[in-house]
């Protein structure tokens, strides 16, 4: 199963936007707030939940860990930064792995795009103003406020409420829709409190899509177009209407103010938008027989660049096993457009899926001579390497990754390659640091302790080997501590429905490719 993992996910974008439920289903291990006298989170809390979230997402597996189209919302999502002035907030930019158009922000700067609405998107200027928006709620603090005015536990709630959906995937639509229906009017109870941050988001949106260089009239256009669907669709009500309402006097004013702010620079649909969108496409679906007959019939394929097209269907192609003819699609592309780094990961990944590894390391050389330090394309040839599963391939997989520890430093994929290329090369003490690494960044806090105090038990550490061991348990242990302090006072059910989620689910395309 893909993209259904969670067959109400889109309700993380509830976020920070329904009143207190029961005590019981807050029981996520979260930070405390303490007294809400101080009226607005502090930074220190917003980075605690900024982290806390990212693992418990992880955790639950529903984020998209494909190297290239990480890549490609981190470049758009910190370019959009840079122009909004506000460079001293950290952001994090992750892509759900659910076919809802959505996304929210929460404190400390994470910004949540959901693959729907990625897919929906006609343009880069469309998404570039939803990721412009939900980083004006973070710049702006909207979201910290709305906390301390709404409850002080937002983040459980939400988190909850994906757990729930996980134990209620096997009770039939039904139950699905009542959980929904009963989401959006815990949100429709919110829309006065949210409009005037919603106006004010859209206005420091707008001027940071002109600053860098994107048309600001993407955001309204996108608005505009989810308010047609809800109009001619009332049965299924896009996400992003029920959690950022839209009316058409604020359409409106986004268009007049984007009207009157000189560009520089126009920008249409980036052809990268366009490759990275039917990559999200192919990957995802449950179904890639059936990417065939959108690519043939469908006349929103008929809009789509030529070369997006035609890479849409040779990665289609790649993933029923046609290799020859991906290989002619991919070759052809790549022919056309020699610099384009996608086409030529592209030709490296035939290589690989038909085990043609000597191939496929000699383009991911020729890539990485060309483009040093690239974090896609050591990624992907570090992989290679380790399929390949040869000791010396092991050894030169963990030099290429090493490298971009200090740039990426929460990079979960990172962290878990290089504890397979430690382990392969034999490596022992390195591959246990980085799986604990992997541990934590995944929200697994015990694991990653458990995995360093053994480690520190081994005789035969060097000097340095058990600095780093110990000064790593001494950072967190009092972190774990605290975990266990609330697994104590809230029980762990959450965890229990996550498990049971993960054995009946299935594991996506996304994650798995």
């Amino acid at each position: 199963m893909t993209l259904k993992l969670l067959p109400i996910i889109g309700l993380l974008g509830v976020l920070l936007s329904a009143p207190a439920i029961a005590a019981e289903d807050q029981d996520l291990k979260l930070p405390d707030l303490g007294d809400s006298s101080a009226r607005v989170l502090s930074r220190e809390q917003e980075h605690e939940y900024s982290t806390r979230l990212l693992q418990q997402m992880r955790n639950y597996d529903v984020t998209v860990e494909d190297p290239e189209l990480i890549e490609y919302l981190e470049t758009l999502g910190y370019r959009l930064v840079l122009a909004s002035g506000r460079t001293e907030q950290n952001f994090h930019f992750v892509l759900i792995d659910f076919p809802v158009v959505n996304a929210f922000a929460s404190p400390g700067g994470v910004i949540a795009t959901y693959a729907g609405l990625m897919l929906a998107a006609e343009n880069e200027n469309e998404l570039a103003g939803v990721l412009a928006h939900e980083i004006a709620h973070v710049t702006q603090r909207h979201i910290a406020r709305r906390m301390e005015s709404t409850m002080e536990d937002a983040i459980p709630i939400l988190l909850g409420t994906i757990a729930m959906a996980a134990a209620a995937s096997g009770q039939g639509d039904g139950a699905q829709a009542a959980m929904v229906s009963g989401m959006a009017l815990l949100q429709q109870r919110q829309i006065n409190f949210t409009r005037d941050n919603e106006y004010e988001a859209d206005r420091i949106g707008i001027q940071t899509l002109a600053k860098a260089g994107f048309n600001p009239v993407g955001m309204a256009d996108f608005f505009a177009r989810l308010n047609v669907l809800y109009r001619v669709s009332t049965d299924e009500v896009p996400e992003y209407l029920r959690t950022h309402p839209v009316t058409t006097t604020r359409i409106a004013e986004a268009k007049a103010r984007a009207g009157r702010l000189e560009r520089e620079t126009q920008r249409s649909s980036s052809l990268e938008f366009q490759l990275m969108r039917e990559r999200l496409r192919v990957l995802s679906h449950d179904d890639p027989h059936k990417l065939a007959e959108f690519y043939r019939g469908s006349s929103r394929a008929a809009r789509l660049d030529p070369q997006a097209l035609a890479y849409g269907v040779a990665l289609a192609q790649m993933r029923t096993g046609q290799y020859a003819e991906a290989r002619r699609g991919f070759a052809a592309l790549a022919e056309r457009d020699p610099e384009r780094l996608s086409f030529a990961l592209a030709l490296a990944e035939v290589d690989r899926a038909e085990r043609r590894f000597e191939a496929a390391n000699q383009r991911y050389a020729a890539m990485a001579k060309a483009r040093p330090g690239h974090r896609v394309v050591a990624m992907m040839q570090a992989r290679c390497l380790l399929e390949e599963g040869k000791p010396e391939g092991a050894t030169l997989a963990a030099d290429i990754l090493k490298p971009l520890l200090v740039r990426f430093p929460d990079d979960l994929g990172l962290f878990e390659s290089l504890g397979r290329a430690h382990q392969l090369a034999g490596d022992e003490v390195a591959a246990g640091e980085a799986y604990a690494r992997a541990f934590f960044l995944r929200g697994r806090l015990e694991d990653a302790l458990r995995q360093l105090e053994q480690m520190a038990l081994r005789a035969d550490l060097d000097y340095y080997q058990r600095a780093r061991i110990d000064a790593q348990i001494a950072e967190w242990r009092p972190v774990v501590l605290e975990e266990r302090r609330r697994n104590l006072l809230g029980g762990d059910r959450i965890s229990d429905q996550v498990q049971s989620m993960r054995m009946t689910a299935g594991a996506s395309m996304l994650r798995r490719h």
